[in-house]
């Protein structure tokens, strides 16, 4: 991109193509299949050389593999495609997130950062938006081998968040002439020039209702072998569920369940009464105001263990009777500083839920409140919030 296309050396610029439907290559034999360390070494040409592989997740037709790049405080998740050996999707996101109470860029400073950062552009559209006080600037930008979206600080200029997509926009074709409405940004509604096929907000209206809630964080159609299907990615208690949806006769698989690397504040996705998402949520803005959980990288913490000072540790010891290999509390702090150098830890608690035994903590920065849950085996953050304050009481 530049960030994620200029900051990268090597980027592949025009590789570009759609994923394979998981519904459809079920039968194909993958003699050559892409392993996960050639996944790696296809997503490191996507990610700065300062960013260390965290994890990946494995599904029938994708890897995912997440790098944190400690320099820069920032995640990355990069989903490569088996069959292909392509990139099909590079996300990024800043450990601190948060916009700002103030605004000094304009629309055209935002475009011409866009412009810079994502080299090949062809258009970019912009606007300011607001959440708990303060203001970010959302960009959607297109060109004719990628297209995605960003959220941009409104005084610095950085990046906050951004999905990149490599490949063209799939359309569903109207009254039978080969053109058709765009099913990328959330814009199109179900009627009868789309040939009785699903429209966009239906083909999520059936993922929330086989997920029984949760919001839609990505969504795209694709287009394979004569055969449209919707891809969707629902995020519901931090926990990411891959959906495919049959544009055609409404069918629904769910073709992958995992941990979300970066976290989601649902409350900022929802309408608050039934779990739906937003109006409008699509891939063009299912990343904004992310409360950033980029740092599940348990081993991105050497050199964090000095600020030792901190109080409120509840646990010291590093395993619990009946529960099996703990991580020390020492090792939660260093994962935690790992992501806020030189926050102040309040608070350090084991607790046991639903069978599994979580750390859970509170720290401050400045006038920033963290509140993070660690899983206790692994040491993959799995839940994170971050909220700020003018003054603490």
């Amino acid at each position: 991109m530049k960030k994620l296309i200029n900051k990268r050396n090597g980027i592949i610029a025009g590789a570009a193509a759609l994923i394979v439907i998981a519904a459809i290559v079920l039968s194909t034999t993958f003699s050559q299949a892409l392993t996960l360390d050639e996944a790696k070494e296809i997503a490191k040409k996507y990610v700065p050389s300062t960013a260390v592989f965290v994890t990946s997740e494995e599904e029938e037709n994708k890897f995912e593999v997440m790098f944190h790049d400690d320099t820069n405080g920032e995640g990355f998740e990069v989903e490569i495609n088996k069959e292909r050996k392509q990139v099909k999707k590079v996300e990024s996101q800043m450990d601190n997130d948060l916009g700002s109470k103030n605004v000094s860029l304009t629309e055209e400073d935002v475009k011409a950062i866009v412009e810079r950062e994502f080299q090949g552009v062809t258009s970019v559209s912009v606007k300011l938006t607001q959440d708990n006080g303060l203001y970010e600037y959302e960009a959607d930008f297109e060109s004719s081998e990628f297209y995605g979206n960003a959220d941009i600080h409104p005084e610095s200029g950085v990046i906050l968040d951004s999905t990149v997509k490599y490949g063209t926009v799939v359309t569903i074709p109207v009254d039978g002439t080969g053109s058709g409405n765009t099913a990328n940004n959330g814009g199109s509604s179900g009627n009868s020039s789309n040939g009785g096929m699903l429209s966009y907000e239906q083909a999520q209206d059936k993922a929330l209702e086989e997920a029984g809630g949760g919001f839609i964080k990505d969504i795209d159609l694709d287009y394979e072998r004569g055969t449209y299907y919707y891809e969707i990615e629902l995020i519901k208690d931090n926990i990411e569920y891959d959906y495919m949806v049959n544009a055609q006769t409404g069918e629904i698989m769910l073709t992958g369940r995992h941990e979300s690397y970066f976290h989601y504040d649902d409350d900022r996705y929802t309408n608050g009464t039934n779990g739906n998402a937003s109006s409008g949520s699509s891939n063009n803005s299912g990343n904004n105001g992310n409360n950033g959980n980029n740092g599940n990288n348990s081993s991105a913490s050497s050199g964090n263990s000095g600020n030792s000072g901190n109080s409120g540790n509840s646990n010291s010891g590093s395993s619990s009777s009946g529960a099996g290999n703990i991580i020390s509390v020492e090792k939660v702090r260093s994962i935690v500083l790992a992501k806020i150098p030189g926050a102040t830890i309040m608070e350090i608690e084991l607790d046991r839920e639903n069978g599994i035994y979580v750390y859970e903590g509170e720290a401050r920065k400045g006038n920033y409140e963290y509140d993070f849950e660690i899983n206790a085996s692994s040491g993959v953050i799995i839940g994170w919030e971050q909220d700020y304050e003018d003054d603490w009481d």
